[in-house]
């Protein structure tokens, strides 16, 4: 099982310098105040896997603002043959708005590729209201959802959103300057576009057909059983279509688009208009309408199951980052949580202020943060 044996963060969020080792697969127990750094902890964390990390920030958000020294975040990941890989991703000082990856001293140059190194998934307090959000942020939290499971996804959505960019820009241009946009440059965006959105809408529609069989075939105790849909133009295209007549029916659709995408200054149609919609299945009420417990409650269940299945396809479960984990959850459903997440296996990071709220954890490691340091608590 791959997991992090060691972790050092440099010029990171609140982090000067501070490391820590010997770091187990099991149940990592991270203890702080408030504003000491948990968050942080987890987000350097989460960057060692594909994407932005759990917050979405930008590279020079992460940077410190007493450190000079370009941010960075390493570890040491050991699989379950013992084997290690050091793993670092930080400022590129050379251009320092962009990311530099490396592993083993080499530059990775496919952010996809560090799936095949580290998974990770996570469950934070900003994402409690995601029931509530706007359709934008759970199209965000799917596609974390798609990649962690198919690393391939990144460069899917890479593709897209560089394509994206240029058709706007292009018709934009052609809108202000009142001028006829160049029809082929155009056709050869959305041919591209038409292809990607497809593979894009098919990866999202088997991730949740998956997740949904696991959630209702696989019991979490104490846990709400969540129906799970897409509700979209492409998803229902994918569904009464071959691929192909799907791709044609897109590629018709942007062009169809043109002028109205160049005066709005954005996208109608794709991706973009997809959303996640969640059923409580037991009280038959969306989840927008729970309470803020049983919305918690639901967004557990969706994060158990997804490890559960990227585990059954790689035989590896992902890192998982819990934090603040038990907020909303009364002593009873908290215990279930982490008896479901003790048979799961792995490492499991979980925060919070008061370490008596974990005592039922019987096979953990503790760590402290206090003065921007990381260290052991025995």
């Amino acid at each position: 099982m791959a997991y992090l044996s060691s972790l050092s963060l440099t010029g990171f969020r609140n982090y000067n310098s501070t490391s820590i080792n010997g770091l187990n697969n099991q149940f990592i127990v991270l203890i702080g105040d408030n504003g000491a750094g948990k968050t942080n902890c987890l987000e350097g964390i989460s960057l060692l896997s594909p994407g932005r990390g759990l917050r979405g920030a930008s590279v020079n958000d992460c940077q410190s603002q007493t450190c000079p020294t370009p941010w960075a975040v390493s570890g040491k990941i050991t699989d379950h043959d013992d084997d290690k890989t050091h793993l670092g991703v930080g400022r590129n000082p050379d251009n320092p708005s962009k990311k530099i990856i490396r592993a083993d001293g080499d530059t990775i140059k496919n952010q996809s590729d560090l799936g095949d190194i580290l998974r990770t998934m996570w469950l934070t307090p900003q994402m409690d209201g995601l029931f509530l959000q706007s359709s934008s942020e759970r199209r965000r939290f799917l596609d974390r959802l798609v990649a962690t499971f198919d690393p391939a996804h990144v460069g899917r959505m890479t593709r897209m959103e560089k394509a994206t960019r240029e058709r706007l820009s292009i018709l934009k241009q052609a809108h202000e300057k009142n001028m006829i946009a160049n029809a082929t440059w155009l056709s050869g965006l959305e041919n591209i576009m038409a292809e990607t959105s497809i593979a894009i809408s098919i990866a999202r529609s088997e991730t949740i057909q998956k997740l949904q069989h696991i959630i209702d075939n696989d019991f979490f105790k104490n846990f709400p059983i969540a129906q799970l849909n897409l509700h979209g133009d492409l998803e229902t295209a994918i569904t009464n279509k071959s691929a192909l007549e799907a791709e044609d029916y897109a590629r018709e659709k942007f062009e169809n688009m043109r002028d109205v995408d160049g005066q709005i200054g954005r996208t109608h149609f794709g991706i973009t208009r997809t959303d996640m919609v969640a059923t409580y299945t037991e009280k038959n009420v969306n989840a927008a309408q729970c309470s803020t417990g049983e919305q918690k409650a639901l967004l557990t269940t969706i994060i158990l199951a997804h490890a559960q299945m990227v585990e059954k396809r790689y035989g590896v479960p992902p890192v998982l980052l819990f934090d603040e984990v038990c907020a909303h959850f009364d002593a009873t459903k908290r215990d279930s949580l982490f008896e479901i997440l003790n048979d799961f296996g792995g490492q499991i990071w979980l925060t919070g202020q008061d370490e008596t709220a974990f005592s039922s954890i019987q096979n953990k490691q503790r760590i402290t943060i206090q003065d921007n340091l990381l260290s052991h608590c025995e």
